[in-house]
């Protein structure tokens, strides 16, 4: 071997010896370090956050008061409700003490730690403070531009999308949800503060609506009357209007409502003049009085206009839109009594058949004891009733009779009347000196004969 050959061999084995001492001092280092941060970390939390909180390096009763003591940045993102915090105590935080250090050293770990919520904090939550958050979001809003979906128009049978507004609002019902969610187990409630999202022409939501759109104007309603149906199709009678960014619809109604108008027009009885048939002759009953019936116009439109929106349609039965007397009859139909107070006659007609005819006494034709004209309907039926009421001079008078069948609430009705002299009756003339306080007084022999063909709710028809 040259001289210059083992010179270069020597400095080999010296670089390695340093390179082994170096080596052995990292290893070292290293191991120590190993050693020390693992004793160090046996009594601190090591890389760690709980609920969002930097604990890493703290000991479990360092940790418990940084975690008790904490807030949430209000400037930020998040809107802390005050009065909401519940305490940690260091059992609590030493379990997840416990669970951090089972776990490697190296890795970074996001926790939770969780105390329990008792049923009268839960409660105070929810009914006290939930309303604040509640009015603090509104307010908030209120300075906040809105944010307005796209909206799903129907114009002359044509459906259209009109892109929406992104606004800055906050979404209140997402963080009303969440609020109720920290409620049951967050040691402070802190809402993340999120924004309404316009949904696009071509999202899901409005896509979704435009289909449902679609689907309500195949609807079809069905009217039932007394004696026909109405079929109602969506497409004819809602031709304009649009689905709302809640999804619930508005529709021009207007064709719905002047046909129900229209028909009630028809088909209505209370208040109207009408015409009965006697003795082969047509009468005329002036307008007035309480019995017949009529359509409740509003409600009825709304009923059809709403269920031919509705996702299962319900058909509309009439009968359940009107009030009054007689529903389905035309005039008084067939069973009636008529009351000529011209000629003081009084006729009972069941099923068409004249039952009766009785002559009876009236009240005046004008003035205070006047017998009123029109269409009643007979109340209800009473035996053994005692009329009350004051006379022309202004004395009481108390009258015992057996049969009483009132067909007004000011007290006008049919009776029999004992008092009044048998001349009276059928007899016009004597009108002037015998006449009652607008009561119908039949004959005491011929009020039994009334009773027994009449009912309640039977129409009354009174003319001159």
């Amino acid at each position: 071997m040259s001289r210059k050959e083992k010179f270069s061999q020597q400095k080999k084995i010296k670089r390695n010896r340093k390179l082994r001492r170096f080596s052995a001092v990292v290893v070292l280092l290293l191991a120590g370090g190993f050693i020390g941060s693992h004793v160090y970390f046996q009594n601190h939390f090591k890389w760690t956050k709980i609920n969002d909180v930097n604990v890493s390096g703290l000991t479990v009763a360092q940790a418990t008061k940084k975690l008790n003591k904490s807030r949430i940045d209000e400037s930020g993102n998040y809107l802390v409700v005050k009065d909401s915090r519940i305490k940690l105590n260091s059992d609590d935080v030493k379990q997840l003490f416990k669970h951090r250090s089972s776990m490697s050293m190296l890795t970074s770990k996001q926790m939770n730690a969780q105390a329990e919520v008792s049923n009268k904090a839960y409660h105070y939550r929810i009914k006290t403070l939930l309303p604040k958050f509640e009015n603090r979001v509104d307010q908030m809003n209120m300075t906040r531009k809105p944010t307005i979906d796209s909206t799903i128009n129907l114009s002359n049978r044509k459906v259209t999308v009109k892109k929406g507004t992104q606004g800055t609002e906050l979404d209140k019902a997402s963080m009303v949800k969440d609020f109720k969610k920290q409620a049951k187990d967050n040691l402070l409630i802190s809402v993340k503060m999120k924004k309404q999202v316009a949904a696009a022409p071509n999202s899901a939501t409005i896509k979704n609506r435009q289909q449902a759109l679609q689907k309500r104007l195949d609807n079809k309603v069905t009217l039932k009357t007394y004696n026909k149906s109405f079929t109602f199709a969506a497409k004819k009678w809602l031709t304009n209007g649009e689905v709302t960014a809640n999804g619930h619809y508005k529709f021009d109604t207007s064709k719905v409502t002047h046909w129900v108008a229209k028909f009630a027009n028809k088909v209505d009885t209370l208040g109207k003049s009408l015409t009965i048939s006697k003795s082969g002759k047509k009468i005329t009953i002036p307008s007035g009085g309480t019995y017949g019936w009529k359509v409740n116009r509003q409600s009825l439109s709304n009923a059809i206009a709403k269920n031919l929106t509705q996702k299962n349609p319900q058909n509309v039965n009439l009968k359940n839109y009107v009030s009054g007397t007689g529903y389905g009859i035309n005039g008084v139909g067939k069973t009636y009594v008529a009351v000529d107070l011209t000629n003081l006659q009084e006729y009972i007609y069941k099923n068409g058949h004249l039952k009766a005819k009785i002559p009876v006494m009236s009240g005046t034709l004008t003035g205070g004891n006047a017998t009123p004209t029109g269409t009643y309907f007979i109340m209800y039926k009473q035996r053994h009733a005692t009329l009350r009421g004051k006379n022309s001079d202004g004395s009481k008078y108390a009258s015992p009779v057996g049969y009483w069948e009132p067909v007004t609430l000011s007290g006008v009705g049919l009776h029999d009347s004992p008092w009044q002299p048998a001349s009276v009756y059928g007899n016009p003339s004597a009108r002037a000196q015998y006449h009652s306080h607008g009561c119908l007084n039949n004959p005491p022999s011929q009020m039994p004969k009334v009773w027994k063909y009449t009912h309640t709710n039977e129409p009354v028809v009174i003319y001159k």
